[in-house]
């Protein structure tokens, strides 16, 4: 098979796979936003915060969980059996560890957050939560080794609803934060459930160490990549929770919800199926595919933070009510972090795909060293300042990225910028249809069904006007149309 047919089968399993993922995408976080609605009227702001705390400190062990062996395994392509029951063993191993090092860790996170014993069993529970996802991790992976996003798609949705389901019914009976906690773990089991349903793999009980050297040294330096990230991106939660209390915390995870949602999430959709899609090109041919994911991320969240900044008092009142009034502003200045943060993400899929991943560890050290600098001396005065702390600090290094990125690739930066040129020009159209509507609508509901139904029509339009080509291929792709052949 020639290049130009590799490259052109590759992009059209791309293509999607990006369909399979965005609707895995959408479907789920449909249903996570409408059960964090029905638990934002029955549980109140510490609630969410308590809980908020706890996943944050998870998250900084979660950068161990696999130590990088599921992207190893995503790279590699011989001996794909034994490199499967490598990772499996040792990923089980390692869940297991970091469950046992979250319930002997429980009693001095609780200090350090000035909680009591409440929050230590809260945490110690979610701990199970590393253990029940490296049971399904390695068959996860190879789903998107595979680029068979169908399978996530169902093993995603399954997970939101049952998560979302149960912490709804628990909430209800008066379970507090533990409704969460146990729709988390629930939720895991039911994503479990489905992959080792519908991948192939079947592992032995036995620690296999076969190609572990090879797999550790390149996932070492991703699971750095993740330590650093985790320290960026969950340092405001850290500072909020610590500085301000759970009350407050909780109010900024509200005001963060949407933009992670519809924002950032959507670009790591992306991102997964970028990484094995890269993987599988030659260098010579990442740059196309670089330009190409950055116009095609662009024209998806754009609109998104255009509807998020514009609809955000009608969104907050509407879906989670009054008391969360305080999470308005919060929400519109992270919608620029989430822009910025989702920018950045076709770039860093670059260094990773192409064993350059130190280049990340290089520009997650003195990120993480100012943003806790900014942090220390603006989180006293609440949590819109540590959003604008957030926004700031990402949109200043996301230009750094770009150039990097088009370096290594050989493109012009300018070309770079080019290519948001024409979701701008659409999302800057939807601005102008939304903002009369919600200033002239004072009801939520009616503000929102006004917007959503002129704000899409308009957005379509533009987009079929600007990039129609994309759009159809888009469309082939998903429903195993001829054209999508000639995508690449």
């Amino acid at each position: 098979m020639s290049a130009d047919a590799d490259t052109a089968s590759v992009g059209t399993r791309t293509l999607r796979g990006m369909a399979w993922a965005y609707g895995s995408y959408v479907g789920g976080r449909l249903l996570l936003l409408a059960s964090t609605a029905i638990l934002a009227r029955v549980l109140v702001p510490a609630d969410f915060g308590l809980v908020a705390l706890a996943l944050t400190f998870m998250v900084f062990l979660d950068t161990l969980r696999d130590l990088g062996l599921g992207q190893a395994l995503i790279v590699g392509h011989d001996d794909q059996e034994a490199r499967a029951q490598t990772v499996f063993s040792w990923t089980v191993v390692i869940g297991l560890g970091l469950t046992l090092a979250t319930v002997l860790v429980a009693p001095f996170a609780s200090e350090f957050f000035h909680q009591g014993g409440r929050f230590t069993w809260l945490l110690a529970a979610l701990g199970c939560n590393f253990f029940l996802r490296s049971l399904g991790s390695t068959h996860y992976a190879l789903a998107r080794k595979e680029l068979d996003y169908r399978t996530r798609t169902f093993a995603e949705v399954a997970d939101v609803a049952t998560r979302g389901g149960t912490a709804i019914v628990l909430a209800l009976a008066g379970a507090g934060p533990w409704s969460l906690v146990i729709g988390y773990l629930v939720g895991t089991m039911a994503l479990n459930v489905v992959v080792w349903r519908l991948v192939a793999f079947r592992p032995r009980l036995r620690l296999s160490r076969t190609h572990l050297r090879e797999l550790l040294t390149f996932g070492g330096t991703l699971t750095a990549v993740d330590i650093g990230a985790a320290l960026a991106h969950q340092m405001d939660y850290l500072f909020v929770g610590r500085v301000l209390g759970p009350a407050s915390l909780g109010l900024y995870t509200i005001g963060f919800r949407l933009p992670e949602l519809l924002i950032i999430n959507l670009a790591v959709v992306a991102g997964d199926v970028l990484f094995p899609a890269y993987a599988l090109i030659s260098r010579e041919r990442l740059r196309d595919a670089f330009l190409l994911a950055m116009r095609s991320t662009a024209f998806v969240i754009f609109p998104m933070a255009v509807g998020l900044a514009i609809l955000a008092r009608p969104i907050v009142l509407g879906l989670f009510g009054s008391q969360w009034v305080e999470s308005i502003e919060v929400m519109q200045v992270l919608v620029v972090y989430g822009v910025a943060i989702t920018l950045s993400i076709p770039s860093g899929t670059v260094f990773k795909a192409t064993g350059q991943a130190w280049i990340l560890v290089a520009l997650t050290i003195p990120y993480v060293i100012l943003l806790a600098t900014l942090l220390t001396l603006f989180t006293d005065d609440g949590i819109v300042a540590v959003a604008a702390c957030m926004a700031g600090m990402q949109a200043s290094f996301l230009s750094l990225t770009w150039l990097i990125a088009a370096r290594r690739l050989g493109v012009n930066p300018a070309r770079v910028l080019a290519q948001l040129g024409r979701p701008l020009v659409a999302a800057v159209a939807l601005g102008v249809v939304l903002y009369p509507i919600e200033r002239a609508i004072d009801s939520p509901w009616p503000a929102l069904i006004a917007s959503g139904i002129a704000g899409g029509a308009v957005y379509a339009l533009m987009v079929w006007l600007l990039e129609r080509d994309m759009a159809l291929r888009v469309r082939d792709a998903a429903f195993g149309g001829r054209r999508a052949t000639n995508a690449g």
